[in-house]
């Protein structure tokens, strides 16, 4: 590929640049952002603003095939974030049980605060030969080149023209892409979007003793709310509620870091979390969440790639992003490396993304779906994809090894949607436990 533009410089758009530079590709990365990285790790949270990522500094985890894609194509990331106190957690330390079971193997998470993965991934792109990297350029445009199939020869940004015969938009859920393609006279991409009806509130703490990857999470599902306490790198950890949005009293009463520590005491199991830490900041609040897709169309100019969260956008309170967009970025460097040219190269790249990312998308929403009925005390819609609900099944994991083993698997996008949920023997498996637990079948 002869020139390539990456415009956006967070988690998707690093790895596209640094997997791609690894594979022999020269990059341009225009990020708009240019605030000065900070210099050491300890600067990240304090020091280094990010105005185009609004969950900057919300809670955060990399499922494990983020971390299995680090692993392949950037192990020295992997490292650095080692040093810098992030650790890898085996999801089965604490069942014996399952480790013998098919799938167990690669079901290790990784575990940092955000800015701590970006920096170390700005890091790694920095010092790639074959990266350009533009801070503080923005892309504004598309320079395309008209025909029967309209195709990129570049893009307008902020500080002029860049030539291009790929264009990776990695500008995220809020990307201007659809803009850019009319003003260019191409068809932008379709868009779905569907609103989760939810909001969350983080509030971040720091303990002196270092967490390890033998630190468990906590989540507790609450009548109107979930909790979910992670601890990260260092001696960092988050605490996290989910909320639907229309509960203003609760909104209300978590803003304040007063009222979200009175509601963690509330919880007697997340209560001893906040012993021995003190909270570091005020109350990080993240709303509008949506999930969305975006498909390039028939007419949408070739050689434009949209990438994680510009391309399928799932709700954060999942954890899936980073991940996602690793995995992304993975597949897109394959498909650069056969060589083909932008049209052939669009086509291929967008049947991936429908058949591996959106898969996500829908799965996603059946899941805000059942949250959000069981915040109102009642059942979630009836889908002939859901023969069973996510509550059963996270219950029955709790007796069942096997079903626990596939579970994780899923949840950490190794293993995909259809995978767990059409499963003849998952199905009868969690009919059987949850009707054994009292749940319904």
């Amino acid at each position: 590929m002869s020139a390539m533009v990456v415009a956006g410089g967070s988690i998707g758009g690093l790895a596209v640049a640094l997997f791609a530079a690894r594979a022999g590709h020269d990059v341009v990365l225009a990020e708009a952002d240019g605030f000065p990285v900070p210099s050491g790790v300890e600067e990240t949270w304090r020091g280094w603003k990010r105005r185009g990522v609004p969950q900057f500094r919300q809670l955060h985890g990399t499922q494990a095939l983020g971390r299995a894609k680090l692993a392949s194509r950037a192990p020295d990331v992997l490292d650095r974030l080692r040093t810098a106190g992030a650790h890898d957690v085996d999801l089965l330390a604490s069942r014996s049980d399952a480790r013998q079971r098919t799938g167990a193997e690669g079901l290790v998470q990784f575990r940092c605060r955000r800015p701590v993965l970006e920096w170390v991934l700005r890091q790694a792109v920095a010092a790639e030969p074959r990266v350009g990297l533009r801070s503080a350029v923005e892309v504004t445009g598309l320079v395309v080149a008209a025909g029967c199939r309209p195709r990129v020869t570049g893009v307008a940004t902020t500080r002029g023209k860049l030539p291009a015969d790929v264009v990776v938009d990695a500008t995220g859920r809020r990307s201007r892409v659809g803009e850019w393609c009319v003003r260019s006279g191409t068809a932008p991409p379709t868009t779905c979007t569907v609103d989760t009806r939810q909001v969350y509130f983080t509030q971040w703490f720091r303990r002196d003793a270092a967490f390890t990857g033998d630190d468990p999470m906590l989540r507790v599902e609450l009548p109107c709310a979930t909790l979910l306490v992670l601890p990260v790198d260092a001696g960092w950890f988050s605490a996290t509620f989910f909320a639907p949005a229309h509960d203003r009293g609760l909104r209300a009463a978590l803003h304040s870091t007063d009222g979200f520590l009175g509601a963690l005491r509330a919880v007697p199991s997340a209560s001893t979390w906040i012993e021995d830490a003190r909270p570091i900041g005020t109350v990080q609040f993240m709303g509008r969440l949506a999930n969305q897709l975006r498909r390039p169309s028939a007419r949408s100019p070739a050689g434009l790639l949209p990438v994680a969260d510009a391309a399928v956008c799932t709700n954060p309170t999942w954890g899936r992003g980073a991940a996602l967009a690793l995995a992304h970025a993975d597949a897109l460097v394959d498909l650069l490396d056969a060589g083909e040219e932008p049209a052939t190269l669009t086509a291929a790249f967008t049947a991936w993304t429908v058949e591996n990312l959106e898969p996500w998308f829908h799965d996603t929403v059946l899941l805000d779906a059942e949250t959000n009925a069981r915040w109102a005390g009642a059942r979630p819609a009836p889908s002939p994809e859901r023969p069973f609900s996510h509550t059963d099944a996270v219950r029955t994991t709790r007796t069942d090894a096997g079903l626990h083993v596939a579970y994780l698997r899923y949840r950490n996008l190794l293993d995909m949607p259809a995978a767990f949920w059409s499963d003849p023997e998952i199905v009868d498996a969690v009919h059987a436990g949850s009707g054994a637990l009292g749940g319904a079948p």
